[in-house]
């Protein structure tokens, strides 16, 4: 095909997309909306998917969790362990925890709760407690008496239709817990707390040394040790770090401990690839039905245009070089929209039950969902052109 050709055919084109303002608007706009229902409920299963680590990362895990070696209840020496970790530069913090059960006895209600015993400031560098605080205060080192409260353990914050038993309990208020040990000490809420996050908003938690007062155990042992990093993706090169210590203990990163979490999320993805290869056949179809009546109404005039010698290259290349346009304005437009959706949900985040989900759309999504929705006008436009383009010059004359 010589530059004759190649200016025929886009003049062609040209001319089609202007007599044909209507079909390109409709085209475009099929396309742009498309773009947009794949991307955007993509980036809201992203964002969600993202929530979800955070509020595991920020409550139950940090970005490395340091546990027990097999066959032993508690990290020995944890005090030492957790300094050493912390000359590691660039560490933003670490903090040791242990773990118990306990009943809770708040007037006539009775229930098994987990409990977790922190470091109050150390936690500050780790978790999202401190900041996670709706009513009440904070507990601190001197607190012995005083505890945190998850959300999810509270009546008044339970949803109207939830049955699950709760405690009907407010900040000031006592309750009375007995450990596996028999021992039993009541505490007064100082505060109660609401991450997001069900995995974490289910506890009760206390001063670490209030541990050692009640199971009279070393104060030296911890049931994990969580270390903050500046952000996600250095796990394996800090990981690699603490090794160099001699540490024997298990590391694990943050992405072992989502069990739960990835099940849920996944099952998202699943339901966000249905919906993109639904959006992605809504535009096939729409495009190829447009254009196949566009080139119906217009078999006279192509079989004209092979009458007088155009050849059948160029005018199959005409409507493919029109089903590209449509596909490139309409990702373009399509693109536009969700960046201006993009910036209003940056700043009003959607509001979820696990807290403020702000969408999340990648490089590598919009690339790809650019590029198939390109092919797909592409593909949609070469199929009922070709066939006009092949056809008998009279059929096309006489049966336009």
């Amino acid at each position: 095909m010589n530059n004759n050709d190649i200016k025929v055919m886009v003049f062609l084109a040209y001319k089609n997309l202007v007599k044909s303002k209507t079909t390109f608007m409709v085209i475009v706009a099929v396309l742009a909306m498309s773009f947009l229902s794949i991307t955007f409920f993509a980036s809201i299963i992203d964002g969600l998917g993202y929530e979800f680590e955070e509020g595991m990362i920020k409550g139950q895990t940090g970005h490395l969790m340091i546990e027990p070696q097999e066959d032993h209840p508690y990290i020995s020496n944890s005090e030492n362990l957790m300094k050493n970790i912390r000359r590691i530069p660039g560490v933003v913090g670490v903090s040791r925890r242990l773990d118990a059960s306990v009943v809770a006895r708040h007037k006539s209600v009775e229930m098994g709760i987990p409990m977790l015993f922190i470091e109050p400031q150390n936690e500050r560098k780790v978790s999202a407690y401190w900041d996670s605080i709706i009513l009440g205060e904070y507990i601190s080192e001197k607190d012995s008496d005083e505890l945190l409260i998850g959300a999810d353990l509270v009546k008044s914050y339970a949803q109207e239709d939830d049955t699950q038993k709760r405690l009907d309990v407010n900040v000031g208020d006592k309750i009375t817990l007995s450990f596996s040990n028999g021992v039993v000490k009541e505490y007064k809420i100082k505060g109660i707390y609401k991450t997001g996050s069900r995995f974490s908003d289910d506890k009760l938690i206390v001063n670490f040394d209030e541990y050692q007062s009640i199971f009279g155990s070393s104060e030296n042992i911890a049931s994990n040790i969580l270390v903050r990093l500046p952000e996600r993706g250095m796990e394996e090169q800090y990981k690699t770090k603490i090794i160099d210590l001699g540490v024997t203990e298990q590391i694990n990163n943050w992405q072992t401990k989502m069990g739960a979490v990835n099940q849920f999320v996944g099952s998202l993805q699943i339901t966000n690839k249905i919906t993109g290869t639904i959006g992605l056949l809504t535009a096939f179809a729409t495009i190829y039905i447009i254009i196949f009546i566009n080139v119906t109404n217009k078999r006279k005039q192509i079989g004209i245009l092979k009458a007088v010698g155009i050849k059948k290259e160029i005018i199959l290349g005409s409507y493919v070089l029109q089903s590209l346009t449509y596909g490139v304005t309409g990702v373009i437009i399509g693109n536009l929209l969700m960046q201006v959706l993009l910036s209003i949900l940056s700043i009003h985040p959607l509001s979820m039950p696990i807290g403020d989900v702000v969408p999340i759309l990648t490089k590598d999504r919009i690339i790809t969902t650019t590029f198939t929705l390109i092919l797909a006008s592409l593909v949609a436009g070469i199929f009922p052109s070709k066939k006009a383009a092949d056809e008998n010059i009279l059929d096309a004359i006489f049966g336009g």
